[in-house]
C-alpha cells in the first residue's frame, strides 16, 4: 500500500543541524514542507502549521513548485495524539 499526500507547499526550507548533547553527534537537519492543515474543533476550523520532512534529492525538485499543490508520498507516525507525515 502507498500513501499519498496531496498538499499545497507554502514554504520549504532546511532545518537547523542537531547536537546530540551526549555524544557530540551532529546530524544534519533535514528539509521540510511547511504546509497549513485545517482541523475542526469544538470552537470552529483552525488552520495548524504542519512540518513533512522531506528527503534531500525531492527537496531541489520541489523548490520551484512554492505555492503550488502536489502530490508526494508520505509514511506515517505517532506524535503526542496527532499523525506525523514524513515525505518518502
Amino acid at each position: 500500500m502507498e500513501l499519498l499526500a496531496k498538499i499545497k507547499i507554502d514554504n520549504l526550507f532546511k532545518a537547523k543541524d542537531f547536537k546530540n548533547k551526549d555524544s557530540g553527534e551532529i546530524t544534519e537537519g533535514k528539509w521540510k514542507i511547511q504546509t497549513f492543515e485545517k482541523i475542526e474543533t469544538a470552537e470552529g476550523e483552525q488552520m495548524k502549521l504542519l512540518d513533512i520532512s522531506i528527503p534531500e534529492e525531492k527537496a531541489s525538485e520541489l523548490q520551484n513548485k512554492l505555492g503550488q499543490t502536489v502530490t508526494i508520498p508520505v509514511g506515517t507516525f505517532i506524535q503526542g495524539n496527532r499523525i506525523g507525515y514524513y515525505g518518502l
